[in-house]
C-alpha cells in the first residue's frame, strides 16, 4: 500500500513538472498556431465558396440579360421601349462583368494566400488556379458578347436613321406632291361670276360697245378679270345675283341651273356643278 502511494505520488510530481516545462508550453503554442491556420483555412475555404457562387450568379445574370436584348433587338426596327429596355440590360451586363472582374481578382488573392510547400495544399491551389483560368475564360467570352451586342445595337440604330431619313424624304416627296394635287384640284374647281348691268358690264370690257356679249372675244381681251368673284364649285350651289332681274349670258347647259327667286331678288341656282361648269369656267349674268 505504500508503494502504491509513492508511484503516485511520484507520477504527480511528474506531470506537474512536464507541465511547468518550457518543451510543454511550445507544445501548447504550436497547438494553438496550427488551430488557428486551420481555422483561417476554414473561413478561407467559406470565401472562396462564396466567391464563386457570387461569380455564378453574375454569369447567369448576364445570360438573362443577353437573352432579352436578343428578343428586342430581334427584326429591323427597334421601337422606343425596346430600345430602352436594351441599353438597361447592356448597363446590367457591364455591371456584372465587372464585378466578376473584382471577384476573380479576390480568388487570385486568395491563391497567393494558399501557396504551400504541403502537397496536398499545392494540388488544391492548383485547381483552384483553373477555375480562375476557367472563368476568366467564360468572362473574357462575355465582354466580346456584349462588344458584339454593341454593335449589332449600334448598326441597327444607324440603319434606323438611315431609314428614319428616307422615310422623312418620302414624306416630305409624298407632302409636296399632295401640294400640287391639292393646287391643281382647287385650279380645276375654280369658277369666276360676275354680274352687273349693262353698262357695269361694258364699262369692265365684259360686253362688247354695242352691249353684246361674245365669247371668243370676252375670252381673248383684256377684260378686267379682278372684277369677277373666285368660287370653288366643289361647294357653290346658289349665287345671290341681287336684282330683280337676271340673265345669264355666258354658256351653260339649261338643265344644268335655274333661276329662283328670294326676296324678292334673283338667285342662281346649281342643279348639277359638273355640267353647269364644264363649258366654261367663267359667268356673266345682267341684272338689268
Amino acid at each position: 500500500m505504500k508503494n502504491i502511494i509513492f508511484f503516485l505520488s511520484l507520477a504527480f510530481l511528474l506531470s506537474s513538472c512536464v507541465k511547468e516545462s518550457q518543451e510543454y508550453k511550445d507544445l501548447l503554442a504550436q497547438n494553438d498556431s496550427l488551430q488557428a491556420v486551420v481555422s483561417g483555412k476554414d473561413k478561407d475555404l467559406q470565401n472562396y465558396l462564396k466567391t464563386l457562387n457570387e461569380i455564378a450568379d453574375n454569369f447567369q445574370a448576364i445570360s438573362e440579360a443577353e437573352k432579352l436584348i436578343n428578343k428586342d433587338a430581334n427584326g429591323d426596327h427597334i421601337n422606343g421601349n425596346a430600345e430602352q429596355r436594351i441599353n438597361q440590360n447592356l448597363q446590367l451586363m457591364a455591371k456584372k462583368l465587372e464585378e466578376n472582374r473584382n471577384k476573380l481578382a479576390q480568388l487570385q488573392g486568395l491563391s497567393n494566400k494558399l501557396k504551400s510547400t504541403n502537397k496536398k495544399q499545392e494540388l488544391a491551389n492548383l485547381e483552384l488556379q483553373k477555375t480562375i483560368e476557367r472563368l476568366t475564360g467564360e468572362m473574357d467570352q462575355k465582354a466580346g458578347a456584349i462588344d458584339s451586342l454593341t454593335n449589332v445595337i449600334k448598326q441597327k440604330d444607324e440603319r434606323i436613321i438611315q431609314l428614319d431619313g428616307e422615310v422623312g424624304r418620302l414624306n416630305d416627296d409624298v407632302a409636296q406632291k399632295a401640294s400640287i394635287i391639292s393646287q391643281q384640284e382647287d385650279e380645276l374647281s375654280s369658277a369666276w361670276y360676275v354680274f352687273g348691268t349693262k353698262k357695269e358690264l361694258k364699262n369692265q370690257k365684259i360686253l362688247t360697245k354695242d352691249g353684246m356679249f361674245k365669247k371668243s372675244e370676252f375670252m381673248r381681251k383684256d377684260f378686267n378679270r379682278d372684277y369677277f368673284v373666285k368660287i370653288d364649285i366643289r361647294n357653290t350651289t346658289k349665287i345671290p345675283l341681287y336684282s330683280k332681274k337676271a340673265t345669264v349670258l355666258t354658256t351653260h347647259p339649261n338643265k344644268s341651273y335655274k333661276i329662283d327667286e328670294e326676296n324678292g331678288n334673283k338667285v342662281l341656282v346649281i342643279k348639277n356643278a359638273k355640267d353647269f361648269w364644264s363649258i366654261s369656267k367663267y359667268l356673266v349674268v345682267r341684272t338689268d
